[in-house]
């Protein structure tokens, strides 16, 4: 059994992680959680009795895991990477990137509307996975960059804010 440190959606999180013939255990706390590879990034996940699929995609020493269209970003705390967010991006926190390269499928907000902090503010479709993108800061949407139906990268800003002060 290893212990591993990981950040978890802004919290470090202590996890013991054991592997068996086909399937890992990651234990955090009380929690258990089994996963069994399935293939093309693909895992399944039971926890408390209950299966789920999950996706995961790695990007620049982050992973991106969408479980029910839910999405968490974990990275190890100690790794040397770019500061957070996905493609480099957490320090703007007036911008909002999508998470992995897609399509807009819904934008939940419309320029001049204001925001508050994890508010969501777009779905973009990546991996058959719809993903909702929230704001990391409170303020107020400034420009809108592309419209839904969009393919979008994680490299330009989807949605720009001006940010409380």
């Amino acid at each position: 059994m290893n212990n591993l440190d990981f950040d978890f959606n802004g919290e470090t999180l202590t996890a013991q992680v054991a592997k068996s013939q086909n399937s890992f255990t990651v234990s955090f706390g009380d929690k258990e959680v089994q996963l069994e590879p399935l293939g093309d990034n693909l895992y399944a996940v039971s926890l408390n009795g209950t299966k789920y699929q999950a996706a995961v995609v790695a990007s620049q020493g982050k992973y991106f895991v969408d479980i029910d269209s839910m999405l968490f970003e974990i990275s190890d705390p100690q790794a040397e990477t770019v500061a957070g967010g996905s493609g480099g991006h957490g320090g703007e926190k007036d911008k909002i990137f999508a998470p992995m390269p897609g399509k807009i499928v819904k934008l939940m907000v419309a320029g001049g509307d204001v925001v508050k902090e994890k508010q969501a503010m777009v779905i973009v479709e990546a991996m058959k996975m719809e993903n909702q993108v929230l704001a990391m800061a409170n303020g107020k949407v400034k420009a809108i960059n592309f419209g839904e139906g969009d393919q979008v990268d994680t490299e330009t800003p989807i949605i720009e804010l001006e940010l409380d002060e």
